[in-house]
């Protein structure tokens, strides 16, 4: 049977509804969200004004920055990274303020005598941070097992909510560099600071943050923002303090050390 143009028109109509029926009735499947990634700290200072390469005639011995002793998280990537970033930044900050610098040395221990012997003064770094987490609360995460009388509920797994409170401060400290006697001191004092913490991966032993430290983005990144901070404080307060015209007179002192000890 042949069809009219009317008739043809018809069927081409009715094809496209049904086939867009279909398709508008198929359930969309929603892709999960990809998961959080690890920021990557922006620890970098470029001061404003730079001096004449070695016009300070001061020639610093330099030892990378260390965390104190008590803080147990300076093992963990989020602060060794920044501690590794000042060690490079007061390195580039002492040149552009003119002194000639040996070193960063990982370890006072690791720097020779004639290194320690050549150098004027000597510039240790001590990290002296807090982070309390008495305002982080553990809820365990149940699942039921079994059925009937044989039914009960078996621990999964911890999610953690609430804040750390970080705090500390950053000591310059200026010495001999054979005796180590202390011949000047500054002191960085670092605000206060509320960092509010979810986990977005499972944790599976109570009070135990070294998975969430090591991995979790939700922990990592929201201290990494607080770190940032604190990084711009101390650089712009040690720039203003590392000042040739305060610290060159302590190589008298240095030389005085020196000839009483028969160095």
């Amino acid at each position: 049977m042949k069809l009219n143009s009317n008739h043809s028109s018809i069927l081409v109509l009715a094809v496209f509804v049904a086939f867009s029926m279909a398709s508008t009735s198929a359930p969309k499947v929603q892709q999960a969200p990809p998961p959080p990634t690890i920021k990557v700290a922006q620890y970098d200072y470029e001061p404003s004004v730079k001096e004449k390469s070695k016009s300070a005639q001061v020639v610093f011995l330099l030892v990378d920055p260390a965390y104190q002793d008590k803080f147990k998280y300076s093992s963990y990537k989020l602060f060794t990274d920044f501690s590794k970033a000042m060690s490079s930044d007061f390195n580039e900050a002492l040149t552009q303020k003119g002194y000639t610098v040996r070193g960063p040395f990982e370890y006072y221990d690791q720097v020779v005598y004639s290194d320690k012997k050549e150098s004027d003064l000597m510039l240790s770094v001590d990290i002296d941070f807090d982070l309390n987490d008495q305002n982080v609360k553990w809820s365990p995460v149940n699942y039921l097992s079994g059925s009937g009388r044989n039914a009960r509920y078996v621990l999964s797994h911890y999610s953690i909510s609430g804040f750390f409170v970080l705090s500390g401060k950053v000591n310059l400290i200026v010495s001999e560099p054979i005796t180590r006697e202390k011949l000047w001191a500054k002191s960085i004092p670092l605000k206060q600071v509320e960092i509010p913490i979810t986990n977005y991966y499972q944790i599976f032993e109570n009070n135990n943050y070294n998975s969430s430290l090591l991995k979790d983005p939700n922990v990592i990144n929201p201290i990494v923002s607080a770190l940032e901070q604190y990084y711009k404080t101390v650089f712009t307060t040690a720039w203003l303090n590392l000042d040739p015209n305060e610290l060159t007179p302590l190589k008298k002192e240095v030389i005085e050390i020196r000839e009483k000890k028969k160095y």
